[in-house]
């Protein structure tokens, strides 16, 4: 976002709604009328004004500067103002001290005559910006000319300047504004697609926690039905059953925890009609079984995958045996995607109370960096959803994931 400083001049508007390159108009008014008003004292004790012109004089300076304070509510007025008292200042000056002195003597009108090069888009005000110089010109030239045609080529000089200076920073400023738009728009079209990649993997992982739940759900059943069946015939086997029914059931209560926890997240979703797809939903979710699967189907992409396994291997929750699957694939893919034909290498730890996945590539510099992308973001949401932590960071010779997952201790 843009920043500009307080103290320089800004976009402002007044009630009438028009835009001035005057954020600090009140203040350049309050001084540009006591300069004049000082300068006017100062020729008064000079006696540079005669005694009998003193009460008109100070009038003619009066209605040519206090206007000006009005600059910021109705500028459109003041310029107007000051345009058809120009002739009336110029033949005979109230202060003719020189050069010098009427510059300003004109400073109010100089003031508002920015201000009009510097309004907005609407034709009507800047035809005002454009006539008023040439008024004020033509004022001139019938006093001057012919006597100091350079005296002309001054004011004309000086009445252009004040005017373009005006129109130059307008313009500034509306690119400025500009700028600062483009950036809002950006920024908001960034959380835009932000929210909307969260709420997509949450959805996703609300599917896939749908798909373990249920498939843990016919596992139940069959295994409810061979108890059932060999109750008493084979009570050894019928026992059995009915241990795997109670360690299933605990599992798919420990996911649907799980599940409503995304569910209940600010702007989760997963609320696709599952009961309009039947046949889905029972075929087993992948997970760490599954790697060498994986590395092989990376390596028909080009990339050599060396898979490691440390500690004791034990079963995992589905939902986190799923996750943790899905982080070595999109860690995978992205070596795939921004450093091909790169070696990688996959490691699973197993540790008292947690299970650690880290997997690297030796892309080296030359490696495409990682942005924080869709595949990432969705990294960050699986690992959050099991209370763990992810890291995704260059590594010695190229990038870098790595995640832990707690896991509970089951008897």
């Amino acid at each position: 976002m843009l920043m500009q400083d307080s103290g320089a001049p800004t976009l402002a508007a007044g009630p009438t709604g028009e835009r001035l390159v005057l954020g600090s108009g009140r203040r350049v008014a309050l001084v540009t009328v006591a300069l004049v008003f000082a300068f006017a004292g100062s020729a008064w004790w000079a006696d540079e004004l005669a005694a009998d012109r003193l009460p008109a004089d100070a009038l003619l300076v009066a209605a040519n500067t206090l206007p000006l304070l009005a600059v910021r509510w109705n500028p459109v007025l003041v310029v107007l103002a000051f345009a058809v008292a120009y002739p009336l200042w110029l033949d005979p000056p109230p202060l003719d001290v020189g050069r010098d002195g009427h510059i300003l003597q004109s400073l109010p009108t100089l003031v508002a005559l920015y201000a009009s090069g510097s309004w907005g888009r609407p034709l009507w005000q800047r035809a005002i910006a454009l006539v008023t110089p040439a008024w004020m010109l033509a004022a001139s030239l019938l006093r001057i000319w012919p006597s100091d045609p350079l005296e002309i080529g001054y004011i004309a000089l000086v009445l252009v300047v004040m005017w373009a200076l005006g129109v130059v920073v307008a313009e500034r400023d509306a690119y400025v504004s500009a700028l600062e738009a483009r950036a809002r728009e950006l920024e908001e079209a960034q959380r835009a697609l932000a929210e909307r990649t969260v709420a997509d993997e949450r959805a996703r992982i609300a599917r896939e926690l749908h798909d373990v739940v249920a498939h843990a759900m016919s596992v139940i059943t069959v295994q409810a039905g061979v108890g059932a069946h060999l109750m008493e015939s084979q009570p050894p086997r019928a026992g059995e059953a009915l241990a795997v029914i109670e360690r299933t059931g605990r599992e798919a209560l420990y996911e649907m925890r799980r599940m409503l926890t995304v569910l209940r997240a600010p702007g989760g979703d997963g609320a696709e009609d599952d009961e309009a797809r039947p046949g889905q939903g029972r075929d087993p979710q992948p997970g760490l079984t599954d790697l060498p699967a994986l590395v092989a189907t990376a390596a028909d992409a080009g990339v050599a995958v060396s898979l490691q396994t440390q500690g004791p291997v034990r079963p995992l929750p589905a939902g986190l045996d799923l996750t943790a699957f899905r982080i070595v694939q999109e860690a995978l893919t992205n070596v795939t995607k921004h450093a091909p034909g790169a070696a990688a290498a996959v490691t699973v730890r197993y540790r008292p109370g947690e299970v650690a996945l880290e997997v690297s590539d030796r892309g080296g510099p030359s490696a495409k960096p990682v942005v924080a992308g869709q595949g990432l973001r969705g990294m960050a949401e699986r690992v959050a959803l099991y209370d763990g932590e992810l890291e995704v960071a260059p590594g010695r010779e190229g990038f870098r994931v790595s995640a832990r997952f707690p896991v509970e201790e089951r008897g």
